[in-house]
């Protein structure tokens, strides 16, 4: 897409849309630029006029013409729905592996807050001893992330003290568990952190797909993971609380009171 055509879908007050170069800076404490990369954000679709969509993170995705990106919308729906399939046979495969029922998470994503991100990182090489990163080290905020990478390396993981790179295989997924999971199994389950650094000098393109609860659902330690010798190690937030506090900390075209304001006539 061209420039001009990406900047006419800079992210909304619901988050959905285009974010430029730099934009999100998701190691600040380490970084001394933004991430050298760009993306959308496309999000479950939630029509205007829904009593939906006055939460904040919900409401109508923004497109490009069908002039410009032909079957771009039809496309990317087609990839949501199949991938938001696979989200739930997770969360089965989580709960039993809890020793929980299978369905058992299902009560917590009737609504869930879905987000597909197209990720297009520079070639430009990172700098980590300078603090100049694809994407800064951070874990995933949410539940469950399914993400798609083309062959070009620059994913890596921390395990046992240590960066470690992850190969990209064709016709897979990579499976990033995220914050919630960590908290709801108080710790059982670890957030992955996780950052790009660009080695290669090459352009690389990636497509997260980021698996949330509903907006309102309370997320504690479940019962099942404390213990006397475990106590809970978290203490309750909502899903939709802890991700409108990370966003505000990572993105700087990010504003939490955006929404608010406009529903209240202080903003255009």
């Amino acid at each position: 897409m061209p420039p001009e055509a990406k900047q006419a879908m800079l992210a909304d007050a619901n988050n959905r849309g285009y974010t430029p170069f730099a934009e999100e800076t998701l190691d600040p404490d380490n970084q001394a630029v933004g991430d050298t990369k760009e993306g959308f954000y496309f999000g479950r679709e939630v029509p205007k006029d829904s009593p939906e969509a006055k939460q904040p993170l919900h409401g109508p995705n923004q497109w490009p013409s069908e002039d410009l990106v032909p079957r771009f919308r039809a496309t990317v729906t087609e990839y949501f729905d199949a991938v938001t399939a696979v989200g739930h046979k997770l969360l089965r495969l989580l709960a039993l592996s809890l020793n929980l029922p299978a369905h058992f998470f299902e009560q917590y994503f009737t609504r869930p807050m879905l987000a597909l991100r197209p990720l297009h990182y520079t070639a430009q090489v990172s700098a980590p001893s300078q603090g100049v990163f694809g994407a800064g080290a951070h874990s995933d905020y949410g539940m469950l992330t399914i993400l798609a990478t083309d062959e070009v390396p620059g994913l890596q993981v921390h395990l046992g003290g240590s960066w470690h790179e992850v190969q990209p295989i064709p016709g897979t997924f990579i499976i990033n568990l995220g914050d919630m999971l960590e908290r709801w199994t108080n710790g059982l389950f670890k957030s992955t952190l996780h950052r790009v650094v660009n080695t290669s000098g090459q352009e690389r393109y990636s497509i997260p797909f980021f698996f949330e609860p509903n907006f309102d659902t309370e997320v504690e330690c479940l019962p099942c993971c404390v213990s006397k010798e475990r106590p809970a190690a978290y203490p309750p937030t909502t899903a939709g609380e802890y991700l409108l506090a990370k966003y505000a900390a990572t993105h700087a075209g990010y504003d939490i009171n955006k929404k608010a304001n406009m529903a209240h006539g202080d903003a255009v």
